[in-house]
């Protein structure tokens, strides 16, 4: 029953995450999206807690993600490549995972090599503030705390990769 449940969820997340697009498929942008709720989590490895306040005054990029999640999976490359270009840039990357298993969460950050922030979320508390239906969702924060873009979905391919580049750079501006 778990090998059928697991690809399912993914598949309704995904349909649930092409749907929360704008129906041309880009990003959602919108001068009205609210201010980044604050949170504070545990790293993946349980080190420390960290909260979002921590990091007022620079952009982030905040990225929902869990290990059972393929298109996550499918992101993470373009993700961990552009944070090593724009982490001497201020850019802050954190990745939260939602409600998964810790353990699992561990393996994925090792297996997948991401060198960026990584939070675990076993509750969807911290997703919930951002009324994350899917996955992956990724904010694009500035640094005065506003939520400038959001995205369900995956950002994947050249089209994906170009589309994120062009956001990180008009917030890095």
């Amino acid at each position: 029953m778990k090998k059928l449940f697991l690809p399912l969820l993914s598949a309704v997340l995904l349909a649930a995450a092409l749907v929360a697009c704008e129906k041309d498929g880009e990003p959602v942008s919108d001068s009205k999206l609210p201010k980044a709720a604050d949170f504070t989590l545990s790293t993946i490895d349980g080190g420390k807690k960290v909260s979002l306040s921590d990091f007022r005054g620079k952009p982030v990029v905040l990225n929902f993600w869990a290990s059972w999640c393929g298109p996550c999976k499918d992101e993470i490359p373009l993700f961990e490549k552009t944070w090593k270009e724009y982490e001497g840039k201020g850019v802050v990357f954190i990745g939260v995972d939602v409600m998964d298993d810790k353990k699992n969460a561990e393996k994925f950050v090792d297996s997948e090599g991401i060198t960026y922030l990584n939070l675990h979320d076993p509750s969807g508390d911290a997703s919930s503030k951002y009324g994350v239906v899917a996955l992956p969702a990724t904010f694009f924060i500035n640094g005065d705390g506003q939520i400038i873009r959001q995205n369900y979905g995956p950002f994947v391919g050249e089209e994906g990769e170009k589309q994120f580049k062009k956001i990180l750079s008009e917030m890095s501006e």
